[in-house]
């Protein structure tokens, strides 16, 4: 069984993390665990951006053509209909991977040992109850960012636990938002600027690795993009698990026995 970071293998209660400890806390999760946390990513990120980076290229190729037409060709609405097959497709899978990558940080922070296999069972098994919380955050941030930008920004913030309130607890559509929205009360500004600079440590890392290929073909692009991902993807879902449980560290008493409980009692 793995070593939880910071426990010395006890299980002393889950003390509250600065910005700095949260986001080194995610490196070391992540340097420990790289193999794994990247294989769950590869397996959604790598044939779902190079499917993404195809279909652009053929619009970009065709499109212009196609549309300065009187009739749009069979192919167009063909390769329409499967871009939108794909978008579809992705929306779903990409699901599966924040269930299936959230369960398994979360499990490693326990100090238990979950596999490709084991992970992405949960997240299929959770793909319903993912779906439905993460179409309800988006509504409701979005209704924010139309009445105006900043509380669009504040309750993206005030929601930004919800995933892992369902993964970890079981908790369940507005059951987890609602979960959310209480552990970040009252951390508002500690939880948007620990998000924030995750943000922009992964969005550097990304630039750094695609931009020597943008003049490239759209398969070296497509590539490059799939790789950035793969690495950046588990870091964010690391800095995410980790605030959240920082979260209930500030609200509540939390252990490694709980959180072991919450896990399996979420998986019953």
């Amino acid at each position: 069984m793995n070593q939880p970071i910071g426990q010395g293998g006890g299980m002393a209660a889950l003390a509250p993390r600065r910005i700095g400890e949260i986001l080194r806390a995610a490196f070391q999760l992540y340097r420990r665990h790289w193999r794994t946390l990247m294989a769950i990513a590869a397996v959604v990120v790598v044939p779902l951006t190079l499917l993404q980076y195809g279909i652009g290229h053929w619009f970009r190729s065709h499109g212009q053509q196609l549309y300065g037409q009187a009739e749009v060709s069979t192919s167009f609405w063909a390769v329409a209909s499967a871009s939108l097959l794909a978008a579809l497709v992705a929306l779903l899978l990409y699901q599966v991977l924040t269930g299936a990558i959230t369960r398994n940080i979360a499990a490693e922070v326990a100090g238990q040992d979950l596999n490709l296999e084991q992970s992405y069972r949960f997240g299929f098994a959770r793909l319903g109850p993912i779906l439905v919380v993460s179409i309800l955050v988006g509504l409701a941030t979005l209704l924010g960012l139309i009445v105006f930008i900043i509380p669009g920004i504040y309750i993206g913030v005030r929601l930004a636990a919800s995933t892992q309130a369902l993964v970890v607890e079981d908790k369940r559509g507005t059951q987890a938002m609602r979960r959310s929205w209480d552990l970040v009360g009252g951390h508002w500004w500690h939880a948007a600027f620990t998000l924030l600079v995750a943000g922009l440590i992964t969005g550097v890392v990304n630039a750094v690795i695609t931009a020597p290929f943008s003049a490239g073909a759209w398969l070296v692009q497509g590539t490059a993009a799939a790789i950035a991902t793969t690495i950046t993807l588990p870091y964010g879902a690391l800095v995410g698990v980790l605030l959240y449980l920082d979260l209930r560290a500030r609200k509540e008493p939390l252990d490694l026995d709980t959180l072991t409980a919450d896990l399996q009692a979420s998986t019953a």
